[in-house]
């Protein structure tokens, strides 16, 4: 997993609500946010889906600017972060199978279903449900293989 800086810049909206974000060092990186705060933490999640999706595609990531008097942003991140396909809500997940979304949860966790987080919602990849589905362990313990002698 690589490790990433960038350099912010706040501007405060003309109507004097919200602040804009943008990442000079990744073209096209711009965000939004109701309060500084929430700028800088809209502008690092962009930066770090920007760059995992250059890394996913073999692309090159451009180095920081570092100067004097600046906002920085830092994350971790690698093409992993980037998650192709249909995705469901964890609740329509654990309904498709047939377990708790809790559950989900830790599935996801432990890595087993494939998605990810976006404030307070969980969404999973309907190909990792599918998957799952397809390679269920069944219930009881598992068969003793016969020894023949």
């Amino acid at each position: 997993m690589g490790k990433y800086i960038y350099r912010v810049v706040l501007t405060s909206e003309e109507d004097g609500i919200g602040y804009s974000a943008e990442v000079p060092d990744l073209p096209g990186c711009y965000t939004f946010g109701d309060t500084e705060e929430e700028a800088i933490i809209m502008a690092a999640d962009a930066a770090k889906t920007y760059v995992a999706s250059l890394l996913k595609h073999g692309d090159p990531v451009p180095k920081p600017t570092i100067t004097d008097n600046a906002m920085f942003v830092y994350f971790e991140v690698d093409e992993s972060y980037i998650v192709d396909g249909e995705v469901v809500s964890a609740a329509e997940a654990s309904r498709l199978l047939g377990v708790s979304a809790g559950r989900v949860t830790h599935m996801l966790d432990s890595g087993v279903l494939n998605g990810y987080r976006k404030g307070r919602r969980t969404y999973i990849t309907l190909d990792s449900v599918n998957a799952r589905l397809a390679d269920t362990p069944k219930s009881g313990r598992p068969r003793k293989t016969a020894v023949t002698a």
